[in-house]
């Protein structure tokens, strides 16, 4: 009965509430934090597990106490003994009502909930903190430490229960034994209460439950069955806390897999749960998630299933693939393993491209070069080696291509295999033909007779999946050089049925992105919105794992709308999942995502961040002749540069110019409208000072001018809070970020608890929000922290 932290924070909203709903696992003293919660109180204190609830809470009964404490809902209340309770709390409107469940709250309560009349109690507000811990030592006579607390905690990872047994322990004077003993005797507790709450089978469903990170109901019916899944899920939803909802399935409980560990190791039986998760392994491999069929793998010590896996992905295409994501499997692979496999030879040489590691790519070429000149080799084995080695003289992301020659004489190679895997796209996911799986700039000078080059190219390589491809590049060509598209837009759209019905998806996204990025030129971006949009719900309808890439480009196309909408709160939002951390390799298939990121990143006054990114980026793309990238890097940076007076953003924006200039792109520059125009306007001041073309210089800023018109707050500078924080609101906003509590606040600041909640006021107010969630992220976006 030791008073928590948690009873203050509490206190204030349960004198405006009468009902309580309290809902944690074992352990998590649940009923005398109810108690606690109805003191001075005259209750009636029923036990679910034990009486007859509707014989005992009826209306005239409960009427005649304060509060009624209803302990152990989670198992025995029917749905028809909750529409009787309901009844009752209706009727009953000056008692009170406490609930405690290891369940979610049943639906016999949400109707409450949705009104605000139930104060919700979660695990999450019962476990200790440093106070309470020191408050149940000094309880029981014992001298509180710094350490000793900090020791506590650590142990008992402030689960009640156990920090109730260490002090039991050190009453007895156990010493330090208490934390030998501790961990299994928590974990007998959860036995005996599991072998007592669940039938035999239902155990065995659930110890299953702890392989996956994440579970939904589709995998549990089809690795499971149906009689068997619906009980599981059943049992999951309604009478336990060991997943939580997240989205559209349940993340399964870090706490809940150690004991599921732990009971899994006593009772010897791994062996009888490997066939259903063979079962699991297919279901992932089947729908595309590789991801978690390698990590259940991994938790499971299945390295041949794991090889398996991965030379299953290989056949991908790297532009519908997650080789980057796996790229610790792969690079974990044995030597001797890649070397004996053309295939993963080809992948690992490509992946490592990907990352931008060109040294350990062509070491993985030579490797397979090596196997195809080996004298041992059969006439199929070396026709499937050159096959390889040809389609990475095409599809490495760090070799020029400069010579169409070279390029057909790579693609006869490819072809003689006729094997479906060595299939090269022409826009790696990417909204381009022209800047996709290649930089076409040197070959679009001539846009008519070269697009219908690259037409028979792409025929040959690809067949129909080259549907559409000559109307879309020549579309963009004229695009990028500020020609009036129209007419080849027409063209465009005339193919586009065949591309849907025959033709690949990421060449139906090349088309859909060159009308999109038509329609934001022309000012009429909401439809440019709407038409991604569209095309979103129809991926994900029809081949959502064989669209990964494409989907996630397409949400980065979607940021860069919002941000001419002036819509910054889901840019920063897109910003967080898709921020790449700087200290690992970059993906330089994610290019796309990683030029949003700029932009984004610029829009919010990051500018170190964002010059990091594009200064590692722009000497990649300009080594390895992707021009149009190249120019986009170094016109973000001279923005970034001129904003944050660090460098000479000259240098970057004649970089860009004399790029643009050598294939006669305008829109390439001119997109970035309002952000972009006032470095244009000092570049004409100076032209000749900095070695510009002074016409190039003026046709640009005669288009910017029209883009800043439609877009006038496209990566504007953001205003701030309506009114400057406090140097204490803004350390109090700090923690707030780092998902501190009010009481964790005024310990750490030695101030009140209402003056906490004072504080956090006045920062919601100023920053014109709501939630605190929603206070972090604004603080973020606005570089306030």
């Amino acid at each position: 009965m030791v008073a928590l932290e948690l009873d203050e924070i509490i206190w204030a909203q349960w004198s405006y509430t009468r009902l309580a709903f309290i809902c944690a696992p074992l352990g998590f003293g649940k009923t005398e934090f109810a108690r606690r919660m109805l003191q001075d109180q005259d209750v009636l204190e029923i036990d679910a597990e034990r009486d007859d609830v509707t014989k005992l809470v009826t209306t005239q009964n409960a009427s005649r106490y304060d509060a009624v404490l209803l302990d152990n809902i989670h198992d025995d209340l029917s749905t028809a003994e909750g529409s009787k309770l309901s009844s009752v709390i209706r009727q009953c409107d000056r008692t009170r009502f406490v609930f405690t469940s290891r369940a979610p709250m049943p639906g016999w309560l949400t109707p409450f909930f949705a009104k605000g009349e139930v104060l919700v109690v979660t695990s999450e507000d019962l476990y200790f903190t440093d106070t309470d811990i020191a408050h149940l030592l000094a309880a029981n006579n014992l001298t509180s430490t710094p350490e000793l607390v900090e020791r506590i905690a650590d142990v008992t990872s402030r689960y009640p229960m156990a920090v109730s047994l260490s002090v039991a322990h050190m009453l007895r004077g156990d010493g330090d034994a208490w934390e030998r003993s501790l961990f299994k005797e928590v974990m007998c507790y959860f036995d005996a209460e599991f072998r007592r709450r669940f039938s035999p089978r239902v155990q065995e469903l659930l110890m299953l439950v702890p392989f996956f990170d994440y579970i939904d109901k589709d995998l549990v019916l089809g690795v499971l069955g149906e009689e068997d899944g619906k009980e599981l899920i059943d049992v999951l939803q309604h009478t336990t806390c060991f997943v939580t909802p997240e989205g559209d399935a349940w993340a399964v409980n870090p706490g809940v897999r150690k004991f599921f560990e732990w009971e899994r190791t006593r009772r010897h039986d791994d062996a009888s749960y490997y066939s259903v998760i063979d079962h699991a392994v297919d279901y992932y491999v089947t729908h595309g998630s590789y991801i978690r069929a390698l990590e259940l793998c991994s938790r499971t010590k299945n390295n041949k299933r794991m090889l398996a896996i991965l030379e299953e992905h290989a056949k991908l295409n790297p532009g519908n693939g997650s080789y980057c994501e796996l790229e610790h499997y792969y690079h974990a692979l044995p030597e001797d393993v890649v070397c004996a496999s053309p295939r993963l030879m080809r992948i690992m040489s490509l992946l490592d491209s990907m990352l931008m590691d060109t040294v350990g790519s062509e070491r993985w070429y030579s490797e397979l070069e090596d196997y195809a000149h080996a004298p041992q080799r059969t006439p199929e084995e070396l026709k499937i080696a050159n096959a390889n080695l040809a389609y990475l003289d095409i599809a490495l992301p760090h070799r020029r291509l400069t010579s169409l020659t070279d390029a057909v004489a790579a693609l006869a190679r490819v072809n003689a295999s006729n094997d479906p895997e060595l299939m090269p796209s022409m826009t790696s996911a990417m909204p381009s033909v022209i800047n996709g799986g290649r930089d076409l700039s040197p070959w679009v000078s001539s846009d008519e007779e070269t697009c219908i080059l690259i037409g028979k190219l792409a025929g040959r390589a690809l067949g129909r999946l080259a549907m559409g491809c000559t109307e879309v590049a020549l579309c963009e060509s004229k695009f990028e050089k500020g020609e009036d598209v129209t007419p080849y837009i027409s063209k465009v759209n005339a193919v586009l049925p065949k591309i849907r019905r025959n033709g690949d998806p990421s060449v139906e996204f090349a088309a859909t992105g060159i009308e999109c990025r038509n329609l934001v030129d022309q000012g009429d971006a909401r439809q440019a919105l709407s038409l991604l949009d569209l095309q979103r719900r129809h991926l994900l309808q029809v081949k959502p794992h064989e669209c990964g890439r494409i989907i996630a480009n397409l949400d980065a196309m979607r940021c860069r709308i919002w941000l001419r909408l002036n819509q910054t709160e889901r840019a920063h939002a897109w910003l967080e999942e898709n921020e790449p951390d700087l200290s690992k390799p970059l993906d330089f298939l994610n290019r796309y995502i990683y030029k949003t990121v700029s932009q984004v990143l610029i829009s919010e006054c990051r500018y170190d961040e964002a010059l990091r990114l594009m200064s590692t980026l722009s000497e990649y793309v300009q080594s390895r002749d992707i021009f149009i990238d190249f120019i986009n890097y170094s016109v973000l940076a001279a923005i970034a540069t001129w904003r944050s007076n660090k460098g000479d953003w000259r240098k970057w924006m004649v970089r860009a110019l004399n790029m643009a200039k050598r294939f006669g792109y305008v829109r390439t520059i001119s997109t970035y409208g309002a952000a972009v125009l006032p470095l244009l306007i000092e570049t004409q001041k100076h032209a000749e000072e900095m070695g510009v073309d002074p016409s190039q210089v003026s046709r640009l800023i005669k288009t910017t001018r029209v883009q800043a018109t439609h877009y006038p707050n496209f990566m504007a500078v953001p205003s701030g809070p309506t009114e400057p924080l406090t140097d204490t609101e803004l350390q109090v906003l700090r923690l707030i970020c780092s998902d501190k509590s009010n009481a964790e606040i005024g310990e750490i600041l030695s101030i009140k608890l209402p003056t906490v909640k004072t504080h956090v006021s006045h920062i919601l107010a100023k920053l014109d929000v709501s939630r605190r969630s929603q206070a972090a992220s604004e603080a973020r976006r606005l570089h306030l922290v």
